[in-house]
């Protein structure tokens, strides 16, 4: 049984490679000398706990809610006094996001690295826009950058709700991906097109409508954008879509094959509960596990 830990840490890296986390925040620091900091850090990466519960879900709602203002001061249907006044609800969504990088990176006791990552990365362009000066108006484009900050929700298995099968996992990454792409894409075409004379896309819908029909290849040829920045949109949203969406489909079918090749039983040592179906000693911790099995043994 000595071997058990580094049989149960190359079991913890082999899942690890099968199912990678690719978008994850970089490591946390050791621990210090201010437990607050240790203990924010895993409220803002742990949905396990009850104030990682409360943060996951104000964060995911806000994120929506973003999205949804978004729309609807682009939509051509309000009133002028409505529109300025979401606009203000926006400015205070961007300084919740703003406090709560800020958050983030102070629980990381400032680390060097953490900027850096991609999901902060994400979370520094979403909320620059909140400090451009008026002469560059043009790139407040970045804060449709906002809804990739749903990504960093689908991480982990562990939700507020619970805790969800891997394959399910995949799945909702990919549907998340997919409305990422059709949300930043139509939004970007739009803010390109809709202020030249000679485009055809004038409402946030006819951009949400041109990135559908050009992701799915339908490419009805009623709206096409005109401009050149519309253009480098559109070709960035296509070869997104080209690359990401099939390699998420084959994660899926991967992970789908993997699991299918393993059975339910647990491990009454380290509680392991599925195994392939011709182990006879759990791979994590090296016990001997009894199978049902059918057949003659040689």
């Amino acid at each position: 049984m000595e071997n058990a830990p580094r049989q149960s840490g190359r079991a913890s890296q082999r899942r690890e490679v099968a199912f990678p986390d690719v978008l994850a925040d970089a490591p946390a620091p050791p621990a210090g000398d201010d437990p607050l900091q240790d203990r924010l850090d895993h409220y803002l990466t742990n949905a396990t706990t009850v104030p990682g519960r409360v943060i996951e879900g104000v964060v995911g709602t806000l994120i929506l809610a973003s999205c949804a203002v978004f729309v609807a001061m682009h939509s051509e249907l309000l009133a002028p006094g409505t529109v300025a006044a979401l606009g203000w609800v926006e400015w205070a969504i961007s300084v919740v996001f703003v406090v709560e990088y800020a958050v983030r990176w102070w629980a990381r006791r400032f680390s060097p690295r953490y900027p850096f990552t991609l999901m902060a990365l994400i979370d520094l362009m979403a909320i620059l826009p909140l400090f451009l000066p008026g002469h560059l108006g043009a790139l407040r484009v970045l804060r449709l950058l906002r809804v990739l900050r749903l990504l960093r929700l689908v991480q982990r298995r562990e939700f507020s709700f619970g805790v969800i099968q891997p394959e399910h996992l995949v799945v909702l990454r990919i549907v998340i991906t997919v409305f990422c792409i059709l949300f930043v894409s139509g939004g970007v075409v739009y803010e390109f097109e809709h202020t030249h004379p000679e485009g055809k896309i004038r409402t946030i819908f006819d951009g949400f409508y041109f990135a559908v029909v050009t992701l799915t290849t339908v490419g009805f040829g009623d709206l096409t954008p005109v401009t050149g920045a519309g253009r480098l949109a559109t070709m960035a949203m296509i070869l997104t879509g080209v690359v990401i969406i099939p390699w998420q489909f084959t994660t899926l079918a991967r992970t789908i094959m993997v699991d299918s090749n393993k059975v339910g039983v647990t491990c009454v040592h380290c509680g392991l509960r599925r195994h392939d179906r011709d182990a006879s000693h759990c791979k994590a911790c090296g016990n001997l596990i009894f199978q049902e099995y059918e057949g003659d043994v040689a």
